[in-house]
């Protein structure tokens, strides 16, 4: 049969050609000129690796894979094995007879972090297996470890607090390589104490060197916390060799010096329960047999004097012909305390004998966690089975915020080792973390030491990624008679007492009070170290709570996982999985009775058609998903909102310029418009706007821009308080909050709005701004710049008008300098509070430059200030000191009100010996916690690919800059690539295109993006001239806040809300829920949704209907309700 490739016969030339032109000549005579070693085979090695490699490949469950809870790959089929390097031979290792039991116990208690077992003899398992790979050390499973020179096994097995210093010899006597020896072993010594011992480090030869981080180092000994054994551990690797001899007298009596004080904090019942331990590693070479006398001497009579309750530990560096058998006597006498062979006759009557230290060489070979890590071995074991407990700490393994319980094993009183088991502090801090009991009421946790636990000016647990500062409770609770409470807390008492607290303390203050009653209660926690205490404000003695309520039927919940329920339209708004049919609700983890557990668990699709349904239920038959009792009345009253912002977001004269609307209650359920898929952690109460009206009860407040994770570039929030509902309709700001109201605008929006009500803000030499309670600028001209100079977060007073903020500081009764400690970055601020019941006008009639003037009012009922300043002369004298490179302060050793600077902050430094802060910073009261970082949910890409966007702005139709300014993702396109020349035809476009008005320049949420492009410019104004008359009139006329908050009231129906007969409302009944009834068992539907109150809607024609409003004042707080020419 023919061949099929008969028809295309192989040309073998061409083929011959082809391999010609693979080879290259001169690449192999490289390699020709290569040197080649002979290798030979190692059959048995590659067999059993390639037999290792593809067994793995059958063994599923032996593969470790990441865990999100440990935040690390695991396998919870194993353990890890990680053995002493002197460990015996033949030692008993119970590691896979515990897995079970681990295993089980992870089961039962799934919010368990680490596990482990640490033996005696020098096993150490952990469990779950890791291999370390996400860890700060770059150790594998099977890799060397003595767990017994650690802190944890060291403080369990010998629980007693421990005094200890640590004395190194860098005398001319010890060689670099010596040296470095003892600095290594001085560091796994520090390495061994926890908390409650106590530590000093020494560096010696003829004098005395001791940590410079802190003064009190060379006279106290300072508790072993991690700041402290950071800063030792530092100093110890900064020792360098001296010249001199090393004065051994000289040491000794500056180690007792400190012994003896540190005796005296402790209290003298000290020397009865407390180790005093001195570990001296040295060459042991002295000047001759006297010094060794005068030493021996100097020892005696020191101990006596402590009960000879110090025991000594020497540790001889040893160097091969260099060291003799003098120095080893030495250091041997030294440690056992023989003073007979020198005929030392003690000064006093010695009433307890003197305890034996032991000497131990050192050398280049010497295993020093197994020696020196081991210190504590002389030490009395009192057979203690008390579990131990650590301060909080960051986990190196799996990164989080864990503590530790540890307990000894004794087999027929022999001591097998410990077993122990780290917490992530996330769970057992959540009761305390999410405590609710009314409004300004709060709970916090300390040990029995003083240090804080959980307090609410620190963040929650789960979101602390760095090591916090271990400070005491009186530094938070800064209350005339707290002290009392402190000492019964510490000596572990439950009581109640009831305290005055000042306007100072901020957490329990409403605006307008001076003092306010606050009842103290605590308890310590039965089996452990801990104390609690719940701080009930007088405001929330008395509180209402709503009564059982339906959602309406017509409105079915829709909760926020689109991606788990999605629903028939869904969209990207911007960069966010969105629909615009309706708002979606969101359960933060303050809803649920156990927040830890639903933010470290998957929210899988069968646990939100669960949430769904029991909230939906209004038969009150389905069983309860975990949710706290309240939270379905919150999704009820808060239920009537969904139409109303559908409508504003079809007919508001605003709706181009929004960005979102939403609202939160005190309980954690937040509703969002348009309906928007968040990230589960997002809690709406640790949002700046949601703070801030709550510190702000009343008042609208405005934020300053900040870069929204949606996409929309810089936006301003408007929030707003709703009160609980009254009977009378009547509100102060002493009312109860329960809920938040915000509104999304972008930048440009609120910068538009002031010029279109103040055309004199455009006008040659003048410019306007806006600015917040604390000074940042919500709208000011240098914002919304082109070619990079644009929004900015954080953007101050201080940054863009100089000779205003100048001037201001003269003004004490309105604006003052401040101070707050910032215990979760260590950080003392500084920052600026502007007066929000100034009344008139602030003028430079008298301060300020001779041609420049400003005038600056409140905007009544608001957090915000607007000004005008003119600007006719070029010459720059005056500015505010701002670091440009991170925000430290310039200086931090002084501070006056009238001296300009911009907010900065300095190191919050603290005493390690005592627990005081320095410079007398504890009078500073605690800043408020830092808005928590949002972030957006991962989505699958084939979810979201080829979604259209919700809102179609249509930028492109957009022909003038009055109709494209301030637009949602629009930007006018005015400044070409090379961020200088003007376009000829400027236009209008997405920011995309375009960000900030520069063609081709990238947004902020491209990692392209220069970091110094982020830091906002400071910028110095030239002195200004005098303002046009009459500005200021239109101020009183309080348009602004009119416009900015609610240009007038549209006649809603009440229908919306509650199935009334249509009437018209005004902002009074929006505000609040309807008084309940006398039936305390009627069900009242949706009526009780009257407490959410109207948004932003139409901007009106400025100078008609601005003329036309006015005010209206109740009985209560003031209110504003807009009447408005038909």
């Amino acid at each position: 049969m023919e061949s099929k490739f008969s028809s295309e016969r192989l040309d073998v030339r061409k083929i011959r050609e082809s391999a010609r032109e693979c080879q290259d000549e001169h690449r192999m005579a490289i390699y020709d000129s290569l040197l080649y070693v002979d290798r030979a085979p190692n059959e048995e090695q590659q067999i059993q690796q390639l037999a290792r490699r593809v067994r793995t490949k059958f063994n599923a469950s032996d593969i470790s894979k990441y865990d999100s809870a440990f935040q690390s790959n695991i396998s919870r089929n194993h353990v890890c094995d990680r053995l002493s390097p002197v460990a015996p031979s033949v030692v008993f290792n119970p590691g896979k007879n515990l897995t079970q039991v681990f295993a089980s116990n992870l089961r039962d208690f799934p919010s368990l972090k680490w596990q482990y077992f640490s033996a005696e003899e020098g096993v150490h398992n952990i469990y779950p297996a890791t291999n370390f790979n996400n860890a700060d050390i770059s150790v594998s499973c099977g890799e060397d470890l003595d767990a017994r020179s650690k802190s944890i096994y060291a403080s369990t097995v010998r629980p007693q607090t421990k005094h200890l210093v640590i004395l190194v010899d860098r005398g001319s006597e010890v060689s670099d390589d010596l040296l470095n020896i003892a600095k290594r072993a001085a560091g796994i010594a520090l390495d061994t104490l926890s908390e409650r011992d106590r530590i000093g480090v020494l560096s010696i030869a003829s004098n005395i060197h001791t940590c410079k981080d802190d003064n009190c180092y060379a006279n106290q000994l300072a508790p072993a916390t991690l700041e402290t054994k950071r800063q030792l551990s530092t100093f110890i690797q900064t020792i360098k060799k001296d010249s001199g001899a090393t004065n051994h007298t000289q040491a000794i009596l500056h180690t007792f010096t400190l012994m003896k004080n540190s005796i005296k904090t402790r209290g003298n019942n000290a020397l009865n329960t407390d180790a005093l331990m001195i570990l001296y590693i040295s060459s042991g070479h002295t000047s001759g047999s006297e010094e060794v006398k005068t030493v021996m001497n100097t020892i005696v009579d020191e101990n006596a004097k402590l009960n000879n309750k110090v025991i000594i530990m020497t540790y001889a560096l040893v160097e091969d012909g260099k060291t003799g058998l003098d120095e080893l006597a030495f250091l041997r006498d030294m440690a056992e305390q023989n003073s007979d062979k020198y005929q030392v006759i003690p000064s006093q009557l010695e009433t307890m004998p003197r305890k034996k230290g032991i000497m131990t060489v050192l050398n280049i070979i010497s295993n020093l966690p197994s020696t020196v890590g081991r210190f504590y071995s002389i030490l009395p074991n009192n057979m203690s089975t008390e579990p131990v407990f650590t301060l909080p700490y960051m986990d190196n393994i799996g990164k989080g915020l864990i503590m530790t319980i540890t307990q000894t094993c004794y087999y027929n009183n022999r001591l097998l080792g410990i077993v122990g088991v780290d917490l992530n502090m996330g769970d057992v801090l959540e009761d305390v973390t999410y405590f609710e009991e009314g409004e300004l009421s709060y709970a916090f946790m300390i040990d029995n030491q003083g240090y804080t636990l959980q307090h609410p000016t620190l963040p929650r647990p789960c979101f602390v990624n760095y090591q916090p500062m271990h400070a005491d409770i009186s530094h938070f609770e800064q209350v005339p008679g707290f002290s009392k409470i402190r000492q019964s807390l510490l000596n572990g008492e439950s009581d109640s007492m009831m305290l005055e607290v000042p306007s100072n303390a901020t957490l329990t203050q409403k605006k307008g009070k001076d003092t306010t009653l606050a009842l103290y209660t605590w308890r310590k926690i039965d089996g452990t170290h801990y104390s609690v205490c719940i701080v009930l404000v007088e405001q929330d003695f008395d509180m209402k709570h709503l009564r059982h309520i339906n959602v309406p039927t017509d409105d079915k919940v829709v909760y926020h996982r689109l991606d788990a329920l999605p629903t028939e339209s869904q969209c990207m708004h911007l960069k966010q999985l969105a629909t615009k049919e309706s708002n979606t609700m969101m359960l933060s983890a303050g809803s649920f009775t156990a927040p830890f557990e639903h933010l470290s668990q998957d929210e899988t699709k069968r646990m939100v058609q669960h949430y769904m349904a029991y909230l939906n239920d209004n038969t009150r038959l389905i069983v309860n998903p975990g949710l706290k009792p309240a939270i379905k009345n919150d999704v009820a009253a808060t239920s009537g909102i969904d139409k109303h912002w559908k409508n504003q977001a079809e007919s508001s004269d605003n709706r181009d310029y929004i960005v979102r609307r939403y609202i939160a209650t005190t309980n954690g359920v937040y509703r969002i418009y348009p309906g928007t898929y968040m990230d589960k952690s997002m809690d709406p109460t640790k949002q700046a706007w949601y703070t801030r009206a709550m510190d702000n009860p009343g008042q609208v407040t405005l934020s300053a821009p900040y870069l929204d994770i949606g996409g929309a570039g810089y936006i301003v929030t408007l929030s707003h308080s709703v009160f609980e509902g009254r009977s009378d309709q009547r509100h102060s700001s002493e009312d109860r909050v329960v809920s938040v109201m915000g509104i999304d605008f972008t930048i440009r929006y609120f910068y538009k709005l002031m010029t279109e009500l103040f055309p004199v803000c455009t006008e040659e030499n003048i410019r306007c701004f806006i600015l917040d309670d604390k000074g940042y600028l919500i709208a000011h001209s240098g914002l919304i710049e082109p070619a990079g100079k644009g929004p900015a977060e954080q953007t101050h007073i201080t940054h863009k008008e100089p000779l205003v903020a100048n001037d201001i500081l003269n003004h004490a009764g309105f604006v003052r300098k401040k101070l707050c400690n910032g215990y979760n970055d260590r950080t003392v601020q500084r920052f600026y509070q502007f007066n929000s019941s100034f009344n008139g006008i602030l003028t430079n009639l008298v301060h300020g430059e001779h041609c420049s003037k400003y005038e600056i009012t409140h905007i009544p009922d608001t957090n915000s200030f607007l000004g005008v300043v003119n600007q006719t002369c070029e010459d720059i004298t005056a500015f505010c000191p701002c670091s440009m490179v991170d925000r430290l302060c310039l200086n931090c050793h002084r501070m006056e009100q009238t001296e300009c600077e911009c907010p900065c902050e300095c190191s919050l430094e603290m005493d390690q010996c005592n627990g005081d802060l320095k410079d007398h910073e504890e009078r500073n009261p605690s800043c408020a916690i830092p808005p928590e970082p949002v972030k957006l949910p991962e989505l699958d890409p084939e979810m979201v690919s080829g979604l259209p966007q919700c809102f179609d702005p249509k930028c492109h139709e957009r022909k003038s800059k009055s109709e494209c300014f301030g637009v949602l993702d629009c930007e006018w396109c005015e400044i070409d690539k090379d961020r200088k020349t003007s376009l000829s035809k400027p236009y209008c476009a997405t920011q995309r295109v375009c960000f900030g008005g520069v063609v081709g320049a990238y947004t902020p949420y491209a990692d392209q993006i220069a970091a110094e492009e982020a830091l906002p410019p400071v910028i110095q104004s030239a002195p200004v001239g005098p303002v046009a008359g009459g500005i200021m009139g239109c101020i009183l006329v309080l348009a602004l806040i009119m416009y900015v908050y609610r240009q007038h009231v549209q006649r809603l129906r009440r229908q919306e809300f509650s199935h009334t007969p249509e009437t018209s409302v005004r902002m009074s009944h929006l505000d609040n829920e309807r008084d309940q009834d006398d039936d305390p068992n009627e069900d009242h539907g949706a009526g009780h949704t009257n407490i959410i109150i109207a948004t932003i809607e139409h901007a009106p024609h400025h100078e008609h209907r601005r003329q036309n409003a006015r005010m209206w004042r109740g009985g209560g707080a003031r209110k504003v309700t807009m009447v408005t020419a038909p």
